[in-house]
């Protein structure tokens, strides 16, 4: 994904701040927290900086161990070591004319540290068994989830290093602060995977997007597509329902009661609508198509037929409500006009 999903201010703001940043040829520092979409960030700048048509390398600072720092950072020579059979390029190299993404910067050793700050300071290097010095030519973009200037003056992390990275920051924003982002995120997600697990999934039910607007989401952007992924995989109805959610996030149920018998009581009692002899003997094909024609009749009854507002209780865009009614044989109309 090459671009942030989200309307909230502080998506735009880093949208705008992107395009600012993007065209020119500095190094850029992305902080925030765990799965909050650096990687993403990363990507934007680059397909939109004038190294473009250059590769984009990313690179897991603290995945290194330092016995092949050297040689994976700036290649080496056939021979140059016990088992050096070819010649390596090293990221530098592969990043030429393009971006090395640098990711878990605050990861990577001291010897690292030491080791990319003296290409940073030369704008060279020398492969191992190499007498013939490289130029570098690639834009470094560094990234973390931790705070560089704490980890400065602990004296984990070289500070003329955190300057030479930081000529400008990004700041991501955690999840929990973008607000109805989670729901904008989610309909992207569940459009991908359903489409990878062939479901026919259009959005969340009513209750779920209760759990999701309350909850913390610690593991942020990341934590939310493996739990979409997880309740794809188990759903059976065309929305997801908290009972496809892990259960951490099922036994919410119980520990957010307020909202969701706020939730329930909007809708009436839905459920008493069901009768055993009209829908437990059915196949569950035919029982889910008849959950799904009540449950958007009493949406389009509660909402007099609007259908934005449907859409909205429902979780899903208003194109697939569309597309769902007309499937099941319902006429927004008829309610218009009950109501009137």
């Amino acid at each position: 994904m090459s671009t942030l999903i989200g309307e909230s201010e502080q998506i735009r703001e880093i949208r705008d701040l992107v395009e600012k940043v993007a065209p020119l040829d500095i190094q850029i520092l992305i902080t925030g927290e765990t799965g909050t979409g650096k990687d993403v960030v990363a990507r934007m700048i680059h397909l939109r900086s004038n190294r473009r048509q250059g590769p984009f390398v990313p690179v897991n600072c603290g995945a290194i161990p330092d016995s092949l720092l050297e040689s994976a950072l700036f290649g080496h020579e056939k021979g140059a070591f016990t088992g050096a059979t070819g010649r390596v390029k090293g990221f530098f190299h592969e990043a030429r004319g393009g971006t090395l993404f640098l990711d878990e910067i605050s990861e990577g050793s001291r010897a690292f540290q030491t080791a990319l700050l003296r290409v940073l300071q030369e704008k060279r290097f020398f492969r191992i068994g190499s007498t013939r010095q490289q130029v570098t030519d690639c834009r470094i973009i560094a990234a973390t989830n931790r705070d560089l200037r704490l980890e400065v003056s602990r004296g984990a992390f070289r500070e003329d290093l955190y300057f030479r990275l930081n000529i400008f920051e990004i700041k991501m924003p955690p999840l929990r602060d973008r607000g109805r982002d989670v729901f904008l995120l989610s309909e992207h997600y569940l459009r991908k995977l359903s489409n990878k697990y062939n479901k026919e999934i259009v959005g969340l039910s009513p209750r779920v997007e209760t759990i999701f607007k309350a909850y913390h989401w610690p593991g942020n952007v990341r934590e939310l597509v493996h739990v979409l992924e997880r309740a794809v995989i188990v759903e059976t109805s065309s929305v997801l329902t908290p009972y496809s959610l892990p259960k951490y996030l099922q036994d919410r149920l119980e520990t957010d009661s307020a909202p969701l018998d706020d939730t329930r009581e909007s809708f009436g009692n839905f459920t008493s609508s069901y009768n055993d002899d009209d829908i437990f003997h059915l196949p569950i094909a035919e029982a889910r198509k008849v959950f799904e024609k009540r449950y958007l009749e009493r949406l389009l009854h509660k909402t007099k037929g609007n259908i934005s507002s449907a859409a909205k209780l429902a979780g899903i865009r208003r194109q697939n409500l569309y597309r769902k009614l007309e499937q099941l044989g319902i006429e927004p109309a008829k309610f218009r006009k009950s109501s009137g």
